[in-house]
């Protein structure tokens, strides 16, 4: 059955669902929970050379998130969120896009930008929620129950889902990044690439991600 996710005992921590709809122009679109992984799954496109600016002036915080599409988005303003896409397709045939929560209009966003290309990452809840905790000075249990609605949510979106989608288990994808890196280097039609400077970006961002000061309100 097409678009069935059907893994063997290979499984690298990723999955591709819909592989015969992908195509060459794409929109990377990569989704999960605050403190979910999501820094790391922009990381690996960004260091493979996925465009995530549209220019070298284009701002992009530390956790990859480019600062126009974040302000938009979280201001409701689509006029300004399909003007942004429209940009970056104009300049670039596959660009990505991250930002933690966006899975909540995943088909309202996949509606705004052409050839949709889906990133679900799925981290242990209970890590997730004990940074989060650590953070924001909350109750744990109660953003353990969170951060599993927003994974239901995930999966949900995940089975009905008619577009390209990537599926990554951070914690094997992390243990095991050469394999990674391959099916998601494929996903993004990213032919060729150094593995060992990949790595080495991929690991200096998260040095960098966890010697920053934590943002309470992430």
């Amino acid at each position: 059955m097409q678009g069935e996710a059907v893994i063997d005992s290979s499984f690298a921590g990723a999955l591709i669902k819909n592989e015969h709809k992908t195509t060459e122009r794409k929109s990377i679109i990569i989704c999960g929970p605050t403190r979910g992984g999501t820094s790391f799954a922009a990381s690996v496109f960004y260091r493979l050379g996925v465009p995530f600016t549209r220019d070298p002036d284009d701002r992009l915080t530390i956790r990859l998130e480019h600062s126009d599409l974040m302000r938009a988005f979280s201001a409701r303003d689509r006029r300004t969120l399909e003007t942004t896409v429209e940009e970056f397709c104009y300049l670039h045939s596959v660009w990505g896009w991250k930002l933690p929560a966006i899975e909540s209009q995943l088909e309202a966003v996949a509606q705004m930008v052409p050839n949709p290309h889906a990133v679900m990452i799925f981290k242990e809840p209970l890590s997730v929620a004990a940074r989060k905790a650590i953070v924001r000075k909350k109750d744990l249990v109660l953003l353990l129950e969170r951060v599993v609605k927003v994974y239901t949510r995930m999966a949900a979106l995940a089975a009905s889902t008619e577009h390209p989608l990537l599926l990554i288990s951070y914690d094997k994808a992390a243990s095991n990044l050469p394999a990674f890196l391959k099916v998601a280097a494929n996903y993004a039609g990213v032919t060729s690439y150094d593995e060992e400077a990949v790595i080495a970006g991929i690991q200096d961002d998260q040095r960098r991600y966890f010697e920053r000061k934590p943002d309470v309100a992430a």
